[in-house]
């Protein structure tokens, strides 16, 4: 990017959108924040197949994985992930750091509600007792205690995970003006050890059974604790625009102009006219534009409403080729979050996650590769953008392109030959197995002679002692599976003359995992080295004709997880044509679907009819990894139960068939290693 005077650089604009709680992913401390798993928009995609094609064309796709937006080889922006560098996950806390200022003490939260001196002071100086004083969903805490608040006019108090006093008021009972006035009355309350993030006035109306939140909410926030880049953009005289409740979280300092608007819709149709310079609300011919698409946070996260989560996002980004054409060509758009907020998660408050970046234009020596950098970089581009001087705040500006700031490779897309779509984005791919693999060069040394992955609760009585033994957990990028028979450990064993690497367990898709974790087992042991793959899985029996105990070797799968484009389950070479003769098995067709809940009559009547013998929750995708590495393949089923079950009595029954399994994975290995003629004839 061309350097510009300071001047010059004051002419410029530069549009911030924060899409309020749209995380990509947990940070290494999310447990401490009880935020384990949270994912919000990966784990969305995984239950409402996203369709956003214009942020896959932004560069969306490439930050994480995400059903149906994929990652682009040319993205029209600069992907990013950043991670904060403050303690918390309040929505002040990612405000204030995107503009330089970083939160060292996480503000105070209230698990048992406010403390009795802080509601005793609060409702002498309102006059009234309150409600509630407990965390809890606002509409939930409404429709319980609205009724005795129409009665006595107590206006009812609540807070959350996150650091929040919120004051709920009928408008017939309380005037808005009124609840303001109480909410700048706790807000000079709560401060010290007590300084909550924010207040938040929660008008409601409506009747008992039937009251709704109107759209006058209004926060009370901290002061910043520090100087912003906010303040020193207004000190260089670069005016500073605000939409939304961003002046609310900055309590107008730094800022110029504050325009209240309420909706996602609306918000974005201001910004385009705004841009477009045909708004009856104001002008924005130069400076820094900051806005926040609350319903994300505010109406679809913290309600756990998937479904409005996924069409909000399908709304902006309807939005966002008319966003684009009102750029002019020195614009600056930065697209990011403040934290996440995943609704597929029973917390229906905050996540503590990384959230996305999208920079636009992206800079044109930007390296194939995904940015990694903190929060307050957004506000030291921004500032060097709009004024051409350093700062000394926190950030560094995104266009300085070092290598040394952090990169990351586009997310990897796997291949699903014959299914439609016939690639998908993955967290797992070439990359990742490669490094599992060296680690395990490392940690167990060469290759085994071969590999045999174990299903639920299958695990063959080997005479032989084991070598070694790792957790999945420690090698690097294995996901470990939560079903009960997986332990998730990789033993090295002695088998005969033949070391083994025995994998007890996998990872399902119906778990959260994507396609490429599912076969990051598998091509890790191709990248170390091992050809031959035993794969087993625990079945129920579709046939009639099969019992619990039967060990039996798969011809063909059907793979039912990924249809062809007609909907058919796509066949796949279940064991090596050699193999099958040769072992004088029963063999069977097998159904490999989704999960996690077993088969219903009608279900297994489809299968059914469609030639299958016996059906579990895998192994097509493991076999598909198999044939793209051309390895040996052998895929065995234990028969576990014939009708209705329980998976405890899978496992039970599946232990009784241990001797059986040896036998077949023996076999197996015999025939693999067994001299062939030639060798034998010329000893």
């Amino acid at each position: 990017m061309v350097a510009l005077g300071r001047a010059a650089a004051a002419k410029r604009r530069v549009v911030f959108i924060v899409l309020d709680g749209v995380g990509v992913g947990a940070l290494p401390d999310a447990a401490e924040y009880s935020d384990t798993g949270s994912d919000t928009l990966g784990n969305l995609s995984r239950i409402i197949k996203l369709n956003l094609p214009n942020f896959q064309r932004l560069g969306l796709g490439n930050i994480i994985a995400l059903q149906g937006v994929l990652p682009t080889q040319t993205p029209l922006c600069l992907p990013g992930r950043l991670a904060p560098a403050s303690h918390g996950k309040d929505t002040t806390v990612g405000h204030w750091e995107h503009m330089g200022l970083i939160t060292s003490r996480p503000f105070p939260t209230y698990a048992d509600g406010f403390p009795p001196e802080i509601i005793k002071a609060f409702g002498a100086a309102i006059g009234r007792q309150v409600l509630g004083n407990k965390p809890a969903s606002g509409t939930a805490i409404i429709a319980e205690s609205g009724e005795e608040h129409l009665a006595t006019g107590a206006p009812i108090v609540y807070t959350s995970a996150d650091s929040v006093f919120q004051l709920a008021a009928h408008v017939d009972v309380v005037p808005l003006e009124q609840l303001y006035d109480w909410c700048r009355i706790a807000r000079r309350l709560l401060q010290g050890p007590h300084g909550v993030a924010r207040v938040i006035a929660r008008p409601f109306a409506g009747t008992a059974g039937a009251f709704v939140r109107t759209t006058d909410r209004r926060d009370f926030s901290l002061e910043p604790s520090g100087p912003t880049y906010l303040d020193l953009l207004q000190e260089a005289g670069v005016p500073v625009l605000a939409l939304g409740k961003v002046g609310e979280v900055f309590v107008g300092r730094g800022i110029d102009t504050t325009i209240k608007v309420a909706t996602n819709d609306d918000n974005l149709a201001l910004v385009i006219d705004l841009l477009r310079g045909r708004s009856p609300k104001g002008r924005f011919d130069r400076g820094l534009l900051v806005t926040n698409l609350v319903e994300f946070d505010m109406v679809w996260g913290h309600r756990n409403d998937v479904e409005g989560f996924a069409r909000g996002l399908a709304a902006v980004d309807a939005v966002l080729p008319s966003l684009f054409a009102s750029l002019r060509s020195d614009d600056l758009l930065i697209i990011s979050a403040d934290h996440g907020v995943d609704p597929s998660t029973p917390s229906t408050d905050h996540s503590r996650e990384y959230v996305p970046l999208l920079l636009y234009p992206r800079p044109a020596n930007a390296p194939r590769a995904v940015y990694e950098g903190s929060f307050a970089d957004t506000g030291a581009t921004a500032f060097k953008y709009l004024t051409g001087g350093p700062s000394t705040l926190a950030g560094t500006d995104i266009n300085d392109l070092r290598p040394s700031r952090g990169w990351r490779r586009y997310t990897p897309i796997v291949r699903v030959t014959g299914a439609d779509p016939d690639w998908l984005p993955t967290r797992a791919g070439s990359d990742e197995a490669d490094e599992a693999a060296r680690w395990l060069r490392k940690n167990l040394g060469p290759a085994p002679d071969g590999a045999v992955i174990l299903g639920s609760g299958l695990d063959p009585s080997l005479s032989s002692p084991t070598i070694s033994e790792v957790a999945y957990d420690r090698i690097p990028h294995w996901p470990t599976g939560t079903v009960g028979g997986h332990p998730c450990r990789l033993s090295l064993v002695k088998w005969g003359a033949l070391r083994i690497a025995l994998l007890r367990g996998r990872v399902h898709e119906y778990e959260g995992y994507d396609l490429g974790e599912v076969q990051l087992a598998v091509n890790t042991m191709a990248a170390w080295g091992v050809r031959r793959m035993i794969i087993t899985t625990a079945s129920g029996a579709v046939d009639e004709r099969y019992v619990p105990g039967d060990v039996v070797v798969i011809h063909e799968i059907l793979d039912c997880q990924y249809p062809n484009i007609d909907g058919e389950p796509v066949r796949l070479r279940g064991t090596d044509a050699s193999l099958l003769a040769a072992l004088g098995h029963t063999w069977s067709v097998h159904a490999s679907v989704t999960g996690p809940q077993y088969e219903t009559p009608a279900e297994l009547a489809v299968l059914r009819s469609l030639g299958a013998h016996t059906v579990s929750m895998s192994p097509a995708g493991e076999v598909r990894a198999v044939h793209d590495q051309r390895m040996h393949l052998a895929t065995l089923t234990v028969v576990a139960n014939a009708g209705d079950t329980t998976h405890d009595e899978v496992l039970a029954a599946v232990e009784k068939a241990g001797r059986g399994l040896t036998r077949a994975i023996e076999a197996v290995f015999a025939i693999w290693t067994a001299p062939t003629t030639s060798e034998m004839g010329s000893r």
